[in-house]
């Protein structure tokens, strides 16, 4: 990582905590560089990844370390595009299930706190925009 790109991850005082974007985006990368070596790809565009919204990621943080990262490599310039999937979650004692931003394990409806998370805690990539 060089000058420019240290300088970028520390302009981004909102994130509080960029060793976990950092963590993250370094096992995309390393998920990213098997996929091509495996493939055989040459030039990736864009890597479009998967994040549930329980994670709290700094999308900015990470682009610019995914952007460090994947310097010299089939990713190197390429557009990381994260699709954030919403915090869901079932009642067992109610039965309702609901869409949320909040992390409180506590239903709305009743007052429950036997819930159980359904979404929000994936990572994945969806897929690889590359060159032919």
């Amino acid at each position: 990582m060089n000058q420019q790109d240290r300088f970028c991850i520390r302009k981004n005082k909102n994130s509080r905590n960029k060793v976990y974007e950092f963590q993250l985006t370094n096992r995309l990368n390393n998920a990213v560089q098997d996929i091509c070596f495996r493939l055989r790809i040459n030039k990736i565009n864009r890597v479009l990844v998967k994040i549930g919204g329980m994670r709290k990621v700094n999308l900015d943080v990470m682009s610019c370390i995914f952007a460090a990262l994947s310097k010299n490599t089939p990713a190197e310039g390429a557009m990381l595009s994260v699709m954030i999937i919403p915090i869901s979650f079932k009642c067992y004692s109610c039965g309702k299930t609901w869409t949320t931003e909040d992390t409180e394990f506590l239903c709305p409806h009743c007052g429950s706190r036997n819930v159980d998370l359904l979404t929000g805690l994936e990572t994945a990539i969806d897929y690889l925009e590359v060159e032919s």
